[in-house]
């Protein structure tokens, strides 16, 4: 098969990415089962043959009309074509399968939904293309652009506020920041809301501060301040294409969001880690929560700013929080004290590999890494040391059955839950309660 052949076919199952799958051969991105389509050949990867969706010729019962016109095309939202319903038995399919191919008996009975499947996250970050469209990535693509006139994740004012960059951006002359040739200034525009407060806050990011001008600063403000309480510009000097801001310049508002969950309210950074979906975080906080004693000790491991801490020292834990950011740390200690658990709470910055478990005998621990999983030696560090109760709040479940083969040699699994913090998309946040076994 060479580039550009015409497929032919009906899709009966998805791969782990969440692409439909043609006898288990040919993945189709936005397709789903019971589609029969024809796709165009591009290329083979790791075994399978990806191919581009040209026509649905028959759609599956499943199948709707995607309300955003960059459906099909946009990285944001992968399944937006698909009934909600139909992408949580999916997801549901997937995580068992998972759970089944790695050699466990436990399977999730159930998906929590979320309960808005659009404007449901509080964080956005949209990239600038060297040609200056400013939105998302097409689909699987790390150097074309899609220049959004529409965005249905974060709020409807967003596409207002992205073309008032666009037209900034154009009037001072800055050029966009191409990734390919290194060149430019304009990187990305990340917006953040505060879903229950209210509170919006922009961060502008360029590759030099010295290339806005302070006129440009102060138009920035001026057009944009009536739609955000907090903006900054930000500077990313490297040639690494992320959002993350090396310093910051306060251009206009309070020096942090705030968003409130479950009656907390944290404090949060321009680069800080937050659940992307506020009304789920609260189900996932009241989740976690629940699988914990109501006292004795907790140890939060990858902690952030206090998320699920904060929360067990209101319910009366004494909690002891480790991360690796430094500047989290100081957050989880602000929230700490606004929110009057100060007095119950310890928090350190470091390498959750590195952690003195000596000094540490908790009740409980909370474990919520990022998608790469847990270090290998903190992982054998958990193992070691056993505590009692281990949950772990996993964003890969990919990454969760690996790591479950070794705890399950001290550890049987007692829950195991699932929530959709991202609809449209195939990931899933899965939940579980790890009791040591008795000797």
């Amino acid at each position: 098969m060479k580039f550009g052949d015409i497929i032919h076919g009906t899709v009966s199952n998805v791969d782990d990415k969440g692409r439909g799958l043609i006898d288990d051969k040919i993945a189709i991105p936005f397709t789903s089962p019971g589609d029969e389509v024809d796709a165009m050949f591009q290329k083979r990867d790791k075994g399978l043959k990806i191919a581009r969706l040209s026509k649905v010729t028959t759609p599956s019962p499943d199948r709707v009309e995607a309300p955003c016109p960059h459906a099909g095309t946009c990285g944001g939202c992968l399944w937006q074509h698909m009934e909600y319903g139909a992408q949580l038995k999916l997801k549901l399919m997937m995580i068992n399968r998972a759970f089944e191919a790695a050699g466990h008996e436990e399977r999730v009975e159930k998906i929590e939904p979320a309960p808005d499947t659009f404007y449901y996250r509080n964080r956005m970050d949209y990239v600038f293309g060297w040609k200056g469209e400013l939105g998302l990535k097409e689909y699987g693509q790390w150097n074309r652009y899609l220049d959004l006139s529409t965005c249905m994740l974060l709020d409807k004012e967003t596409p207002t506020i992205l073309q008032i960059i666009r037209d900034l951006v154009a009037e001072f002359k800055l050029d966009p920041w191409d990734s390919k040739k290194y060149t430019g200034d304009a990187r990305y525009t990340v917006i953040r809301l505060g879903k229950n407060t209210n509170e919006r806050m922009l961060i502008f990011l360029v590759h030099d501060f010295n290339r806005v001008s302070e006129e440009m600063r102060t138009e920035i403000v001026k057009r944009l301040s009536p739609l955000c309480t907090t903006i900054y510009l930000g500077e990313n000097p490297e040639i690494t294409d992320v959002s993350y801001a090396k310093s910051f310049i306060l251009l206009h508002g309070n020096e942090y969001l705030t968003e409130e969950t479950n009656g907390i309210r944290y404090s949060i950074h321009p680069n800080s880690f937050f659940q992307t979906n506020t009304a789920m975080a609260a189900k996932l906080q009241s989740t976690v929560l629940d699988l914990i004693p109501s006292k004795g000790k907790l140890l939060d491991l990858y902690c952030g700013l206090g998320f699920f801490g904060i929360a067990a020292a209101k319910r009366g834990l004494e909690v002891y929080g480790h991360e690796l950011d430094a500047p989290a740390i100081e957050l989880a200690q602000k929230n700490s004290d606004s929110n009057g658990v100060a007095d119950k709470t310890r928090w350190a910055a470091g390498t959750v590999e590195s952690l003195d478990w000596s000094k540490e005998k908790p009740d409980a621990v909370i474990i919520d890494p990022p998608r790469a999983g847990l270090h290998p030696k903190a992982l054998k560090a958990l193992i070691e040391n056993e505590p009692p109760i281990i949950v772990y709040v996993s964003c890969s479940f990919h990454r969760l059955v690996d790591e479950l083969k070794q705890l399950k040699t001290k550890y049987k699994v007692e829950s195991l839950q699932a929530l959709d913090l991202f609809p449209h998309t195939p990931h899933v946040e899965v939940v579980v309660k790890l009791v040591r076994l008795t000797n």
